[in-house]
């Protein structure tokens, strides 16, 4: 399907529509989004009629809306300035800019003067700009500084200068003859693009236009053929005789209007509309808000995709955990046979070989030791080490199995974002996802870093996570941060992790006097960001003491950042990006 856009013919048959507010009343004035206005013109023998006008960069257009659009309470800065030249004031000549994309309104102020109010509708580059009778800005919807364009300024008291353009014929005004002879002199190998660069204002879809209905006039082109298809458009725009359509595709969806029947669509795709203002209505109240649907849509997938990596790497990492659980049986087979050869193993000894209890008949092993431990004591250190193991990796195969059942339902919920039509499917899926600790409408995927609003925390470097279920996390980056966290911020009933016996980040759980109501997923979110915080970081697992914060001091004239404390658990979990 071919994209449709408000060009230059649009615009004129919109003027040309706009005509009867000659001579109204402008009533009212408001700004209903960033890039538009709203304003309420009272014609005689009519009554109030909404006229849109917007500059924005993805949707720049102009025409009458059939209802009025929601008033922001506070109105911004420019449209305080169109209500205070405009709002009162009579509409004297509504004009387009010889054929470009510029609509120039000219309002007579209730005070006598009167006002340009200079509508530039130039995708990105879209303007609304209100002049003072001696040239000057008064005021714009969006300011242009010269840091933005050395090659126009659009600021209050600088004089209006028009957009740049190249001086080309308007194609309204050209005749057969110097068509013809422009046509012979430049022999275009593609008339399309020869008739976009050559006349103002002839947009690329409007050139395929005309050479669509050349084609259709004769199977061959010819210089003739195109000169009858180009004056079949721009006599009809010059005797106001439009016949605007609205653009459906085949799933019968709004995809465009234009104020011309096409030739180079289906006619079944193409439906009449009484005027181009209620054709331009029925598409954008469509093509706006399935736009912005899949914007979120996008997003969202975006939201989904990361989530997904994070489990997928997680799942990673675990898998290095759980796979040491077979060294709980060489720990347990070690400290076995030192237990039976108690009197062969030496006081003081870093390693010693021993008969294989479970081996040949001569087969031996070398075992490892702590030359600071009796041969007894190292013994019992192996059982202790095989039980830890083991216990560490039932609890990192529970882990795993959370991981892979919440990747299945992220996959799950990328499959059912792929199908959704209807906002009301997205806002559930969105919820779902923020029920689910994915996403926080605040502060984006569960566990990003939010923005601290400024004089926060003093200026100390404190980071603020979200923690799944919108618990609040609080990352220090530095000593000084970590000491005005633990000191400062931190209440007794919050829970305080760092890695154990390492260097690292200070992290804080706020739990609003309730630690009890922290669930053990928060608590290992917080400890994977803690671990992330140290030289561990590229471990994958490490150890983290958790504890409450009225179990941790900083001793008399220790450095900021040191802390004792008691009451901890340790738990072992693999660094998470933070």
């Amino acid at each position: 399907m071919l994209s449709i856009p408000y060009d230059s013919l649009t615009l004129a048959a919109v003027v040309h529509a706009l005509q009867p507010l000659q001579g109204g009343r402008v009533q009212h004035i408001a700004q209903p989004a960033e890039h538009d206005i709203l304003l309420t013109v009272y014609v005689r023998g009519v009554g109030e009629v909404y006229w849109l006008i917007s500059c924005s960069p993805q949707w720049a257009r102009t025409y009458l809306l059939s209802h009025r659009l929601p008033n922001p309470p506070q109105p911004p800065p420019f449209c305080m300035a169109l209500r205070k030249y405009l709002q009162g004031g009579t509409i004297l000549t509504i004009a387009q800019r010889r054929f470009d994309r510029i609509l120039d309104v000219e309002v007579k102020g209730h005070e006598g003067h009167t006002y340009l109010l200079s509508v530039e509708l130039m995708g990105r580059h879209s303007n609304i700009i209100l002049i003072a009778p001696d040239e000057r800005i008064l005021h714009a919807a969006k300011m242009v500084s010269s840091r933005i364009s050395r090659v126009r300024e659009v600021l209050p008291g600088k004089p209006y200068t028009p957009p740049p353009a190249e001086e080309r014929p308007d194609p309204r005004a050209v005749s057969e003859e110097q068509f013809l002879t422009r046509f012979q002199q430049d022999n275009p190998q593609d008339p399309a693009e020869w008739l976009r660069t050559c006349f103002e204002g002839i947009s690329g879809f409007l050139a395929g236009e005309i050479v669509a209905r050349a084609q259709r006039l004769d199977n061959g082109m010819s210089d003739v053929t195109l000169w009858r298809a180009f004056r079949s458009v721009f006599e009809a725009a010059n005797r106001g005789e439009w016949e605007p359509v609205l653009v459906r595709d085949e799933e019968h969806r709004p995809v465009g209007a234009y104020p011309i029947p096409l030739a180079c669509l289906p006619e079944e795709q193409q439906h009449p509309r009484s005027n181009i203002h209620v054709a331009l209505e029925n598409y954008y109240a469509v093509a706006i808000p399935r736009a912005e649907m899949e914007q979120q849509k996008r997003t969202l997938q975006g939201i989904l995709q990361r989530v997904l990596q994070a489990r997928r790497s997680a799942l990673q990492q675990l898998e290095q955990g759980v796979q040491e659980r077979t060294k709980a049986e060489q720990y347990r087979r070690w400290g076995e046979t030192l237990l039976a050869f108690l009197s062969q193993v030496p006081r003081g000894a870093e390693k010693v070989t021993l008969p294989d209890l479970y081996g040949t008949d001569e087969s031996t092993l070398t075992i490892p030791l702590d030359p600071t431990l009796s041969p007894q004591q190292n013994a019992e250190r192996y059982f202790a080490r095989a039980r830890h193991v083991e216990q560490n990796a039932e609890r990192l195969e529970a882990m795993r199995h959370r991981l892979q059942t919440e990747e299945m339902l992220v996959q799950d919920a990328l499959r059912r974002l792929e199908s959704v039509r209807e906002l009301s499917e997205l806002t559930a899926l969105r919820e779902e996802m923020a029920a689910r600790g994915w996403f926080n409408p605040t502060a984006g995927v569960s566990g990003e870093a939010t923005p601290r609003p400024q004089g926060e925390f003093e200026g100390k470097r404190i980071r603020v996570h979200i923690a799944p279920g919108g618990w609040q996390v609080l990352v220090g980056e530095n000593a000084e941060a970590n000491d005005y966290l633990v000191t400062r911020v931190a209440q007794p009933n919050d829970w305080w992790l760092h890695v154990r016996a390492g260097t690292g980040a200070h992290v804080v759980i706020r739990t609003n006097n309730n630690p009890q109501a922290v669930p053990r997923q928060v608590i290992e979110f917080a400890a994977q960001l803690a671990a992330a915080n140290s030289p561990q970081r590229h471990s994958s697992i490490v150890p983290v003491d958790v504890t409450l914060r009225k179990y941790v001091r900083r001793p008399r004239g220790a450095q900021p950042g040191f802390v004792t404390y008691t009451h901890e658990k340790t738990l072992h979990v693999s660094p998470q990006e933070g």
